[in-house]
């Protein structure tokens, strides 16, 4: 009976471990507000058009009348300048720029003649703080307004500093465009880190505890 106790307290024990090593992983982040909880604080609207809004915990940046390549600009790292001021410094150990995207609302513009054949489009630019021939731009090909997640690799910037710019280009299409980003991040060799939750710990202690009791009891 007490050898059945102890038993079934280390398969316990065992599925309190596992919990404890395989649990959510937290992903490491040298960007300020990436996740615009605070707003749009540390962030800098270098917008022409265009507009850049926050909206329940999201960056909002929406096309405007007739088109600029630059209609809605969200920047961090610069203010517009390209002074560098105070640029994001990539960790050697980064792998990858982590970012949330979707695009909201697709609204007619009347001030537009619809001649294009492409649409407004959202654009990632890496902008490096030394030298220009670092700088690169992806495009954001968020279609649905369910946000996906889109990895861009950052092997050409380790140690180096940076402005991460996100950059909505309304074209002559007729219409006006709007997408949302949030959870700008920086992942870590592309493996996330498990970082065990509080309530891990404690699950873990429970299971020690019964565990000992067991074998006094026994």
């Amino acid at each position: 009976m007490e050898s059945s106790k102890i038993t079934k307290a280390c398969i316990v024990l065992l599925c309190l471990v596992q919990s404890l090593f395989f649990s959510t992983a937290a992903l490491a982040t040298l960007i300020n507000n990436g996740d615009f909880s605070s707003g749009l604080n540390d962030w800098s609207d270098a917008s022409f058009t265009g507009s850049v809004t926050e909206n329940d915990g999201q960056a909002i940046l929406s096309s405007g009348d007739n088109t600029d390549p630059f209609a809605a600009v969200l920047i961090q790292g610069d203010d517009g300048s390209f002074l560098f001021d105070s640029p994001i410094m990539v960790d050697p150990n980064v792998s990858m720029l982590s970012v949330d995207a979707a695009l909201l609302s697709m609204l007619f513009d009347p001030t537009e003649q619809g001649g294009s054949a492409f649409s407004d489009t959202l654009f990632l630019a890496i902008y490096d703080a030394v030298d220009y021939t670092f700088d690169a731009v992806f495009e954001i090909p968020a279609l649905g307004n369910v946000a996906e997640t889109f990895l861009f690799d950052m092997s050409d910037w380790l140690g180096r500093g940076i402005a991460i710019s996100f950059e909505l280009a309304d074209e002559d299409d007729g219409f006006n465009l709007s997408y949302s980003v949030d959870n700008v991040l920086f992942t870590y060799n592309n493996t996330p880190v498990p970082v065990p939750e509080p309530e891990s710990f404690i699950m873990l202690l429970v299971g020690l505890t019964l565990l000992a009791r067991c074998r006094k009891s026994a």
